[in-house]
């Protein structure tokens, strides 16, 4: 067979392959890449961002705290109650820097889950320690989408106006994720680093923002393209992964952090405790249970008490745990899927309440009867 016969099957050998392989493979990502393409244009035309969905209000120290004297309800058809006092807190109830003889005051710190997002003002967990602790009255001092930087520098700043005995400083593991942002979904952050042992704050004051837009949805939609997708599958991108590359740079920040708020708490006459507050993601062991076995170690020799309802929320069965949390179709307002019900939230305010009085020093601070501490 000659030179040129040989090279005519190979060019013909090419062909096929072309004809044959290649290019329905080429097709098929062809099609699959615009599917793709075209379901995320369908997602982003459907996004109606509210223009500022956490009823904030632009601060130059925290990025955000709650819009003053506010009182909206969000959700249908069942619409549940916002409102917030004059500094910008969640309280339903008129409150004064004097507390009444014989009444505590119980702060509480913390993000969306604290704040009650999705539920009305008296059935979050910090409203409801009011009817489970004796004499308290509660303060909610959280915000949606905060980290546990911004919790601390909001608590650092304006409670010292309000006296109080007891500050529980409640947070989810992503928290600390949240330690490593300069924005949550379009507002500006401030963040935390140590120098020289010592806390100091960057980013400040954050840039101003005009509340949530719909490139902040966008962005977050992007995971769902297959080409992301395949970029990510070259690294690892497990929980455990995450939370290793996470806690490289913020986990000596964040106990610089709880060190200080037990200073703090000291110099106010207050006892601090951390809160850890079970998701969804923490109903079977996982990868989030390292982060909270180091967390225990760092209370313990710290000397600052701990609450961490995982455990006990894991007790209860799976008919009944569900209802602890908002789905999707029960939704009442922006964000609020995967947020405590309001039985959630009630089993929250028992189950920190049977906790908190078990703790010597916080139990003296309540004036907690025996009865009360034996529960």
């Amino acid at each position: 067979m000659s030179d040129g016969r040989v090279s005519t099957w190979a060019r013909k050998g090419v062909v096929a392959v072309l004809l044959v392989i290649v290019v329905p493979l080429a097709l098929l990502a062809l099609i699959e890449g615009s599917a793709s393409a075209w379901l995320m244009a369908a997602d982003i035309r459907s996004i109606k961002a509210d223009s500022n969905f956490r009823r904030a209000q632009y601060d130059t120290l925290v990025g955000w705290i709650g819009t003053p004297d506010l009182h909206v309800t969000e959700g249908a058809p069942r619409s549940v109650p916002i409102t917030n006092n004059h500094d910008g807190m969640r309280i339903a109830h008129p409150v004064t820097p004097a507390l009444a003889h014989s009444r505590h005051r119980l702060i509480c710190s913390g993000d969306s889950f604290t704040f009650g997002s999705g539920v009305g003002d008296t059935d979050t967990f910090c409203a409801q320690l009011e009817s489970v602790l004796p004499n308290v009255e509660t303060l909610n001092m959280a915000q949606r989408g905060f980290g546990i930087d911004q919790a601390y520098l909001w608590y650092k700043r304006d409670a010292v106006r309000w006296p109080h005995q007891v500050h529980l400083f409640a947070f989810i593991s992503n928290d600390f994720e949240r330690m490593t942002m300069t924005t949550m979904t379009g507002y500006s952050k401030p963040v935390l680093r140590l120098a020289n042992g010592a806390l100091e704050v960057g980013n400040t004051p954050p840039p101003k923002w005009k509340g949530s837009s719909k490139g902040s949805y966008v962005l977050r939609l992007m995971p769902r393209l297959r080409i992301v997708q395949l970029l990510q599958g070259t690294t690892d991108n497990s929980d455990s992964a995450q939370m290793a590359r996470a806690e490289h740079s913020i986990w000596d920040v964040a106990e610089a952090v709880f060190r200080d708020l037990d200073r703090l708490n000291h110099e106010r006459g207050s006892q601090v405790v951390l809160v850890y507050l079970p998701t969804t993601a923490d109903m079977m062991p996982g990868a989030y249970d390292a982060r909270r076995a180091r967390l225990a170690a760092f209370a313990s020799k710290a000397g600052i008490p701990l609450v961490d309802l995982t455990a006990e929320m894991r007790t209860v069965p799976p008919d009944s745990s569900q209802w602890f949390f908002i789905t999707n179709s029960e939704l009442t307002s922006q964000g609020a899927s995967g947020h405590y019900t309001p039985k959630g939230h009630r089993w929250v305010a028992e189950a920190i309440a049977r906790q908190l009085a078990r703790v010597p020093s916080v139990s003296a601070a309540l004036a907690l009867s025996a009865a009360e501490r034996r529960r």
